[in-house]
């Protein structure tokens, strides 16, 4: 009688753990994203790295920053770096320069690029830096305030196949706007499968629009994101900041957390 006793629940077990086990899997394949105005992004892992790029505002950060994190800085504008965070930041750290690091479950490589298109790109202390983050099964990519009229080919080597891009679409000191559309070029050349915009007018939105890219809002942080819900050729874009109200009310974008739902029919 024991001996059967036992074996029932070795069954049971077996049948509870592996169940758990999958939900598990599927549960720490997606990252959490915080957004802040203008480009600033926390990036946290399945295992919890947490990634930091271009911190202008710590007091809007989801906690304080520690030892375990890890701090990206495209440029030096003010709206995108802040001297006294850095300075005090306690984690590794690539600021304004070319790089790589591997912290945890997260593999990042920055690549130089340009503010403006007459401005050369350098190793160090350059106008402008691309941070290709592979994580959870995506390859992010941030592109800071990236003013080039077009990618490079070492520059598309190297960024790959990307999921999600960190990108804006008008700023006037990367001489970029809604008539030259390069923003939206650069895009093209990347084909992302997600963009969440930075620099951003509300026009732009008829623009995404025009081109046929699904849209939604984000209102409310952190979201989740996965390898799973990217699975199509569709390009979709998250409105964020000040223009997802408006998304929502002019377009009628869902918000983010409806996309499993709308992508795979569940």
């Amino acid at each position: 009688m024991r001996f059967i006793r036992g074996l029932v629940l070795l069954v049971m077990l077996l049948m509870v753990f592996p169940a758990a086990a999958a939900a598990g899997s599927e549960e720490d394949s997606s990252i959490t994203l915080y957004y802040e105005e203008n480009a600033q992004v926390e990036i946290i892992s399945p295992e919890g790295v947490r990634v930091m790029i271009d911190v202008f505002n710590p007091t809007a950060l989801s906690t304080p920053p520690t030892e375990d994190d890890v701090l990206l800085t495209t440029h030096t504008h003010s709206d995108h770096y802040y001297p006294k965070f850095i300075d005090a930041f306690p984690g590794q750290a690539i600021t304004v320069s070319v790089g790589e690091l591997s912290v945890g479950d997260v593999e990042i490589t920055s690549i130089s690029s340009a503010h403006l298109p007459d401005i050369e790109m350098q190793d160090e202390n350059g106008s402008n830096y691309i941070f290709i983050i592979d994580v959870a099964g995506l390859r992010i990519a941030h592109f800071g305030d990236i003013g080039q009229d077009e990618l490079t080919e070492e520059q598309l080597e190297a960024l790959g196949e990307v999921d999600l891009a960190i990108t804006q679409f008008s700023n006037s000191y990367s001489a970029m706007d809604l008539i030259n559309l390069k923003g939206f070029n650069l895009m093209d050349q990347v084909n992302p499968k997600l963009i969440i915009p930075t620099h951003f007018k509300l026009d732009a939105l008829e623009v995404a629009v025009e081109k046929e890219w699904e849209g939604f809002q984000a209102q409310e942080w952190p979201i989740t994101i996965e390898a799973s819900m990217l699975l199509d050729d569709q390009t979709r874009f998250i409105a964020v900041g000040v223009y997802a109200k408006a998304a929502a009310n002019m377009y009628e974008f869902p918000d983010w957390s409806a996309v499993p739902t709308v992508v795979t029919g569940d």
